[in-house]
């Protein structure tokens, strides 16, 4: 363990000994550091970068309170701990009010240890919050990873035979052209075609890529619109081999969403997917009531404007036993072939981190309703 820097702001040579006396009583190892004046307390600070400072309320140059409000302005995680003769009520509770750690009057120096040890005590607390708070973040994304790949397993079959017919096409193009025996105009019309197919090869591949991704970029605004496309687009051939029907309901002049884009649109693929699960569980065969709706529109609460995204589909609904259970992680209904209990309880979470709420209703065999609300730009 490295030995502390102790930064000594006063300008009495008989209180200085007095305070490092009874440090030292206490078998406190430091680094001693003193100064008297605002510009030697200014080039201690940037130079030394001290561990803690004890510092005087009254001086004939400078005062605590200026002291502390620098030192909250240059390095703000370090201790300050006035050690005074002058300190009344109002100004220790002025200073414990603008982020004074502790104070200590002169005359009772035996409280000086005492102050320090709840520093460092209190440092060391803050330390383990915020390795504590890091583990916490890292399991959390490593969730959001893993329920992605899952995500994208069930997704990826679907896209390949998507993927396959126009690629199939080009190749049937392509062999016309090489034959060299077409005229340039009808050449030109089927290098159009390959253009066409190409580029609808492009978008798809784009649109799982970026969803693939590992996200890890700041907030930003969103279409709404924007998203639920491109979660259309990934989700387009999965639903179409399901032969569900995907209706849009998408308001007008809709507010932009401040998000991550690639976990809102994690998000509404994991209630896609949930949905044609429980459409293909109620309707194994096509039926004109297998059908997904995707709506979204404004909404005013508590006076700040939101965007409601609602996801509903008629499928075989959520039971009332299990349904206060479905945000919990690794619960599921599925097999273990069919998925891992993430979906629900990563989408929460991501939901949460920006500031938004998800919930839902359903009626046994009827409808299922997910309800995804985001504050609004």
């Amino acid at each position: 363990m490295k030995t502390l820097k102790f930064l000594f702001l006063e300008d009495s040579s008989t209180d200085l000994e007095l305070i490092q006396r009874e440090l030292k009583r206490a078998g406190v190892e430091y680094i001693p550091l003193h100064v008297q004046d605002r510009e030697e307390y200014l080039r201690a600070i940037e130079d030394e970068k001290p561990d803690f400072i004890f510092s005087d309320y009254s001086l004939p140059n400078f005062d605590g309170l200026s002291a502390l409000t620098i030192a909250k302005e240059q390095c703000p995680s370090t201790p300050f701990i006035f050690v005074s003769g002058t300190y009344g009520e109002e100004a220790a509770i002025q200073t414990l009010t603008r982020g004074a750690t502790d104070y200590v009057l002169k005359d009772r120096l035996v409280k000086l240890v005492p102050a320090l040890r709840r520093a460092i005590r209190e440092i060391e607390e803050h330390k383990a919050l915020r390795r504590a708070e890091q583990e916490k973040f890292e399991i959390e994304e490593q969730l959001r990873q893993s329920q992605k790949v899952e995500a994208m397993g069930f997704l990826a079959g679907a896209m390949a035979h998507e993927i396959n017919n126009p690629i199939m096409a080009i190749i049937d193009y392509a062999q016309l052209i090489s034959k060299g025996e077409m005229d340039i105009d009808k050449a030109q019309k089927i290098a159009s075609k390959i253009k066409q197919e190409g580029e609808r090869i492009s978008v798809m591949v784009k649109d799982l890529l970026r969803f693939a991704r590992q996200e890890k970029g700041a907030f930003e605004p969103v279409s709404v619109f924007a998203l639920i496309a491109r979660a259309r687009s990934i989700s387009e051939q999965r639903l179409k081999m399901s032969r569900i029907q995907l209706d849009l309901d998408i308001h007008t002049n809709l507010p932009s969403v401040m998000c991550k884009e690639g976990q809102i649109l994690q998000v509404l693929l994991n209630l896609i997917n949930n949905g044609t699960d429980a459409l293909n569980q109620r309707y194994p065969e096509y039926d004109e009531n297998k059908r997904m709706i995707i709506s979204a529109k404004p909404e005013e609460i508590a006076g700040k404007s939101w965007v409601r995204i609602t996801v509903e589909d008629l499928g075989s609904g959520i039971p009332q036993e299990i349904g206060k259970s479905i945000f919990n992680t690794f619960f599921t209904t599925k097999g273990a072939d069919k998925g891992t209990g993430l979906g629900l309880s990563v989408s929460l979470g991501i939901v949460k981190e920006h500031g938004g709420f998800l919930s839902f209703e359903s009626a046994p065999m009827e409808y299922t309703r997910f309800f995804l609300d985001l504050p609004a730009v």
